[in-house]
């Protein structure tokens, strides 16, 4: 369960009376996640989440913030967060920087379906088209640049064979971004896996966890929805659910002829970066109680590198 930090009584009491809940609402801790902190708050009929942000300061929240209040007033399906009585949605909840979403309907797509396939590509076409309008700019913290510092801290973890598969898609990673320097960018998800939609049945009903959210490349945040989405079971791709993405994306936002190109690259180059990221998390980052029932797996991503270097 992804509960690092417990929330006192008075703490939660405090929490209420600036949004006028009833004083006998309740927290309830949520599995998932694998940073932060999360809570149901449930208070009366309603109910909403309460997160807790077990890394950084509310500094490093605003750009979040804006972003999601911006995408809520463009009319997306996304969980902004809840301003208090006061007009206040940043606060301090034992010690950690806090914010309150409202509780989206519907569930991940544990197999996703072609319907919902497309109507995610859609929604991110979308994204990428209306993140024109938004001005503030955040540097990706999962770049190039990214890679190459992180790389040397996991090599010692691996076969010798994986070292230099490795060291060479970097390499090729980086060569693929020399090749095409006039790719697209702008607001970015960055890791709009189908844990982070939900859907009620081929309905899309909303998308969470921006905590990823960037300027980047646009064909980056699509490559991180096709491995995921086609990778759903086994350890081959679905080709028809990555199909269904593309095809749902171009109905919006049709690809230009170095974007179609490059595409092959960036599936690799996202396999890669949370091959790199997971490797971090396993043996790199100690984690906190409990956290290590929620490390996910390197090896996933590793085989979707080598799968997708094959195709």
């Amino acid at each position: 369960m992804a509960v690092y930090t417990a929330v006192s009584a008075s703490e939660l009491t405090e929490l209420c009376q600036r949004y006028g809940f009833a004083e006998t609402s309740q927290l309830k801790g949520m599995a998932g996640g694998v940073e932060n902190t999360t809570y149901q708050l449930i208070s009366g009929e309603q109910r909403f989440i309460l997160t807790l942000f077990e890394q950084g300061s509310g500094e490093d929240l605003d750009y979040f913030v804006q972003l999601l209040s911006f995408l809520a007033t463009q009319g997306f399906a996304v969980a902004a967060p809840l301003p208090d009585l006061q007009g206040q949605v940043l606060h301090q909840i034992e010690g950690k920087p806090s914010l309150l979403f409202p509780f989206l309907q519907g569930q991940h797509p544990e197999q996703a379906n072609a319907i919902q396939a497309k109507a995610i590509g859609q929604w991110l076409a979308q994204l990428h088209l209306a993140g024109q309008q938004f001005p503030i700019q955040r540097p990706n913290q999962r770049s190039i640049e990214w890679l190459q510092q992180r790389m040397p801290d996991v090599l010692a973890f691996l076969s010798e064979d994986d070292q230099r598969l490795m060291q060479k898609e970097v390499a090729q990673f980086a060569e693929l971004l020399e090749t095409y320097p006039d790719l697209p960018q702008g607001v970015i998800h960055g890791d709009l896996f189908r844990d982070n939609s939900f859907f009620a049945g081929d309905e899309l009903t909303g998308v969470i966890d921006f905590y990823n959210g960037c300027t980047g490349h646009w064909l980056y945040d699509l490559a991180v929805v096709i491995n995921d989405w086609s990778f759903q079971a086994g350890d081959e791709p679905n080709t028809s659910i990555g199909t269904a993405v593309l095809a749902g994306y171009q109905k919006v936002r049709p690809l230009r002829p170095d974007e179609q190109q490059a595409l092959p690259g960036f599936l690799r180059a996202c396999a890669l970066r949370y091959w790199l990221s997971r490797l971090i998390a396993k043996h790199l980052s100690p984690p906190n109680e409990d956290q290590s029932s929620v490390i996910k797996d390197p090896e996933q991503y590793r085989k979707i590198l080598v799968l997708r270097k094959r195709a």
